[in-house]
């Protein structure tokens, strides 16, 4: 009787034992997976009231699991209760920050477009004036006067338009370039959201014509087209960054992907704008003292006008008369290539890939050729030295004049 009794007591205690241990096992599943929901929840937030409610419910899991802390402590090994909560609160205050700093960024950006759009406005009616002003075939001192302090406050508004839009593309972008290469469609979403939200496609555009109009209207000094070529490259830079990775992001939306294709194509007339008046501006040089080069726009045409140029002068030596030829070479060389052309805009041509140093070199060496022709060296040395030995011989008879004369009035003195 007595083992009949024992058997079903050890039964039962081991029983006991097992529903306790499931019981402890359910729980500890129980709260990772409550857990683990509450860290996708973190992860995936899309407001900051998203994450206070977040916050409301990481604590009823607190307040619920409290009573089995130190089940917890021993099940959640080498984490325990607390550290495991103050990880979830970390993850929670990290991602409140991200959304106040997305709240912040959007009033920064409103308040660019905002700016943008006035200034845009501005440009506008500044272009307008300024073409009327240009249409003046006399312009007296007053138009002139207007007309370069519109130029001016064109110029300004630009450059600060064009500061407004770069400001954009950092704060909206930045994180989209440090972005892993491949996208999945969340993220492409909410890049889409931004990038829209901000008319960033209308503001580039925007930037890009109202450079090219700037130098269609206005009269521009070689500082001035410099700064535009370095403008143009900076932002053409962080397009490139960002515009194959915008195409993939807009791959399967055809209006956006031929709108980014717009840009790329006005980036190129942008740059191929300036280049065209800065090889304009020293064609007109050449053309302003009456030098006939054939039209160049890029180095190896510049080369290959000069050196035609010099051909002909040379072939014509002799043909034409000996002043006609001294006055274009003279003109060429002393009055535009080496006081103007190579000082000022060699160094810009040759900075901005236009002209190499291999075609400056060439230029140089054509001119040395057209000189030996021209006015060599040999006639010059003659006419030095005639000119050396004329002023010797009128300073030796004046100074025996002078002798002859101190000699004679001291004879008359003895």
């Amino acid at each position: 009787m007595k083992k009949g009794f024992v058997y079903p007591a050890i039964i039962l205690l081991v029983f006991n034992f097992v529903l306790i241990a499931q019981s402890d096992y359910d729980k500890i599943q129980s709260f990772k997976t409550k857990f683990k929901q509450l860290e996708d929840a973190i992860k995936n937030a899309t407001s900051l009231d998203e994450c206070n409610l977040i916050g409301n419910n990481v604590l009823s899991l607190k307040n619920e699991f409290h009573p089995d802390k130190s089940l917890l402590d021993k099940g959640l090994y080498p984490e325990n209760f607390e550290t495991s909560f103050l990880k979830l609160e970390s993850a929670l205050q990290i991602r409140k920050g991200d959304f106040t700093q997305i709240v912040q960024l959007s009033t920064e950006v409103g308040t660019l477009k905002t700016q943008v759009t006035e200034l845009s406005e501005k440009n506008q009616g500044l272009i307008v004036q300024i073409r009327q002003l240009n249409l003046k075939v006399e312009k007296d001192a007053a138009t002139i006067n207007s007309l370069q302090k519109l130029v001016a406050q064109l110029k300004n508004n630009i450059q600060q338009r064009d500061l407004l839009v770069r400001d954009i593309v950092d704060s909206l972008l930045a994180e989209f370039v440090k972005a892993p290469s491949s996208l999945n469609e969340a993220e492409k979403q909410n890049i889409i959201s931004k990038v829209d939200s901000r008319n960033l496609f209308y503001n580039i555009e925007r930037t890009i014509s109202d450079n090219i109009e700037f130098i269609k209207v206005t009269q521009l000094t070689s500082n001035d087209l410099s700064e535009m070529k370095e403008q143009y490259k900076e932002f053409n830079k962080v397009w490139k960054q960002i515009g194959p990775r915008l195409a993939d992001v807009y791959l399967n939306v055809r209006d956006k992907a031929s709108q980014i294709a717009n840009i790329d194509n006005m980036f190129l007339l942008w740059n191929q704008r300036i280049n065209l008046e800065i090889w304009g501006q020293i064609n007109k040089l050449f053309r302003e003292k009456q030098i006939a080069l054939l039209p160049f726009n890029s180095g190896d045409q510049f080369v290959n006008s000069v050196s035609s140029f010099i051909d002909d002068e040379v072939k014509n030596f002799g043909v034409k008369s000996s002043d006609e030829t001294e006055r274009a070479y003279f003109a060429f060389t002393d009055s535009i290539y080496f006081p103007v052309v190579q000082p000022t805009w060699v160094p810009i041509l040759i900075e901005n890939n236009m002209m190499t140093e291999a075609n400056k070199d060439t230029i140089e060496s054509r001119i040395a050729t057209w000189k030996e022709k021209v006015a060599p060296v040999s006639v010059f040395n003659w006419v030095y030295l005639f000119g050396g030995l004329v002023i010797a011989g009128l300073l030796i008879a004046y100074f025996l004049k002078g002798r002859k004369k101190t000699m004679s009035e001291k004879q008359l003195i003895e």
